[in-house]
């Protein structure tokens, strides 16, 4: 779990925050923030690096919905 980023979005005005584990804890639970998900960031960073642009809009996209 130490590789994962854990990914939030803002219910009101869609700021989107990225978090380790540890800062994840601290925001988990809050009713401002709606977790969307949970990757391994190297991964999808390295998905998102070798994509098309197009491919890449739709990466990020399915990350942040």
């Amino acid at each position: 779990m130490r590789d994962c980023a854990f990914i939030y979005v803002h219910k009101s005005n869609g700021l989107v925050r990225v978090e380790s584990l540890d800062t994840a804890k601290h925001i988990d639970g809050n009713p401002e923030w709606n977790h969307v998900a949970t990757i391994h960031a190297h991964v999808v960073l390295e998905s998102i690096l070798r994509a098309t642009i197009k491919d890449r809009n739709l990466i990020i996209k399915h990350l942040l919905t």
